[in-house]
């Protein structure tokens, strides 16, 4: 392919999930900077992460102002509850060309991450799931290794845990407001061994996508994965 054509595809804008950060992202983009792309990595305001409301709002104003300071087109792609924020986020934005959800919470207007998760089980023990404590919900290491670090290395187990960082429970109990998938191509990207996010409800969710692929991993491809999601990506970027 020719560099004239490497230089029009989108710039991909990765959006992480709950709890973590862009460093979430950190072993895919030299790969996907490898296979052409241009990538930016954003981080969401939260404790321990940076400044600016911590709730769903928040973040969409956050993201929005992100994609305002961007030129030419971009592709959205969401990891978890960065669904949320993308979904909303895009509706109206000029340069968003096409949206990719992994594992992502890929919602309706009026429908909150509470109300789309409800086809996931809960753990086995109520200690593996996020707590409460005032308003934000922690995620301890032992619950974090079950929920999101499945098929990762011990080191990369330790090196995340350490970095996760408690969320506003605002983010997954606020309905968005619009949503941008049915006006903007979308792929979802199924991971068929995910706990903290059923194939079931993701599936549920990827029936309103333009397209869906599924990839063998749990919550965390970008981590267990790299490779195989970095070669999803790419061709989710390129099909829109």
């Amino acid at each position: 392919m020719s560099s004239t054509t490497e230089k029009a595809l989108p710039t991909l804008v990765l959006v992480h999930g709950a709890w973590h950060g862009g460093w979430a992202w950190d072993p895919v983009v030299p790969l996907l900077t490898e296979a052409g792309l241009t990538v930016r990595a954003i981080q969401l305001p939260g404790l321990g992460r940076g400044p600016g409301p911590h709730d769903l709002a928040g973040h969409v104003a956050f993201l929005r102002s992100e994609l305002a300071a961007l030129d030419g087109p971009v592709t959205l792609c969401a990891h978890s509850y960065g669904g949320a924020v993308i979904t909303e986020a895009a509706a109206g934005a000029p340069n968003v060309a096409s949206l990719i959800y992994l594992t992502a919470f890929l919602l309706e207007a009026g429908e909150s991450c509470a109300d789309a998760n409800t086809l996931t089980p809960p753990p086995p023990d109520p200690a593996l799931a996020p707590t409460a404590e005032g308003d934000y919900l922690h995620v301890s290491e032992a619950a974090a290794r079950h929920l999101f670090y499945g098929g990762c290395s011990p080191e990369q187990v330790a090196a995340a845990t350490g970095r996760i960082t408690p969320e506003h429970i605002g983010t997954v109990t606020t309905p968005v407001k619009r949503a941008s998938w049915h006006d903007i191509p979308s792929t979802y990207i199924v991971c068929a061994r995910d706990v903290a996010l059923s194939p079931q409800a993701q599936r549920a969710m990827a029936g309103r996508a333009t397209r869906q692929v599924e990839i063998d991993s749990a919550h965390s491809p970008m981590l267990s994965h790299p490779r195989e999601l970095t070669t999803l990506l790419t061709e989710a970027v390129r099909h829109a």
